[in-house]
């Protein structure tokens, strides 16, 4: 874990009291996107939301959004495969280059960002796909534990989705 630390509990009370302190769902998903930084490490981190009614996903934050612009949507028909994963509550890993190629149909602008791994992490409440928490990096970067700590900063987000939508 060169360059990380660990999650903490403090980190989980303070994302627990920010998830209670306020409607407004900014200051919760800067405070997911910063210990995701310091825990798990990232190049891009966004936070979507699924549309059932829209078959779609809708990006709520984004730590990049002149690439990836909050309101942004993607049709659940061109992330099937990652998608079906993410309604079971599997983690879905695009560990390489060549996964991300496979996986991916914005693959091109994902590459242009140095990004060629990604880690989706589904968020999820009483049997319901309510969103993801998506890490992306470089080939190598997420292990076991990585993936372990993002389960439970997207389970931290759940409030904050259910607010939403």
């Amino acid at each position: 874990m060169a360059g990380k630390r660990d999650l903490s509990i403090e980190d989980v009370a303070h994302l627990i009291a920010l998830a209670g302190k306020s409607a407004d769902p900014g200051p919760l998903y800067r405070a997911v996107q910063r210990i995701a930084a310091e825990t798990i490490g990232w190049r891009l981190f966004t936070i979507l939301r699924h549309v059932e009614a829209d078959q779609a996903v809708e990006r709520l934050h984004s730590s990049d959004a002149a690439a990836y612009p909050v309101g942004g949507r993607k049709p659940l028909a061109k992330i099937a495969a990652s998608h079906a994963a993410l309604e079971k509550g599997e983690a879905v890993l695009a560990a390489t280059k060549e996964d991300v190629h496979r996986a991916f149909f914005d693959h091109e602008l994902i590459f242009s960002l140095g990004i060629t791994a990604i880690l989706n992490v589904p968020i999820r409440h009483a049997g319901r796909h309510l969103g993801t928490l998506n890490l992306c990096g470089e080939e190598g970067m997420y292990g076991a534990g990585d993936i372990a700590r993002a389960k439970v900063l997207a389970g931290l987000l759940v409030p904050a989705l259910l607010a939403v939508g």
